[in-house]
């Protein structure tokens, strides 16, 4: 991306890495905004009993119709019980889609039963912040002492 070193770099270089660190912040965005959104949801059999539950909330939403009010104490708390984590793994199960998505078959569930993949990965997000870092050192350092700084 750039010259040898001593050499100012050229303005296609500058607006190639410009164009690699907006397209990284907009798929953080992307993810960011995509993950916000996302809702685990689970529903009784009859319908009785429904709930919702976000990142933020474990119960963001709880409905729980009156003729569901006749079962023993007992049996709704469990059934609610059961719902809460059936809407969790069904939030996380959307993450995961989510992040398959965004982040291609080698996604970070992936990388959780792959330690070999999860070098690979971890050696490409240092190229990636730390190629446009360095490039950015280079490029003051040259500036520096054409200006004589």
């Amino acid at each position: 991306m750039s010259g040898p070193i001593g050499t100012t770099p050229t303005p296609d270089a500058m607006a190639q890495l410009a164009a690699r660190m907006r397209e990284q912040l907009g798929r953080g965005e992307e993810l960011r905004g995509r993950l916000a959104g996302l809702t685990g949801q689970a529903e009784s059999e009859n319908g009785f009993v429904r709930v919702t539950c976000t990142a933020e909330d474990p119960a963001q939403e709880l409905h729980i119709d009156p003729r569901a009010l006749r079962m023993p104490a007992a049996d709704l708390s469990e059934l609610v019980a059961g719902l809460l984590r059936a809407a969790r793994a069904d939030l996380q199960r959307a993450t995961a889609e989510v992040m398959r998505e965004l982040g291609g078959p080698a996604g970070p569930s992936a990388l959780l039963h792959d330690p070999a993949a999860a070098q690979a990965k971890l050696a490409q997000l240092n190229d990636m912040v730390s190629g446009p870092i360095r490039e950015s050192t280079e490029m003051l350092e040259r500036l520096r002492r054409q200006l004589g700084v």
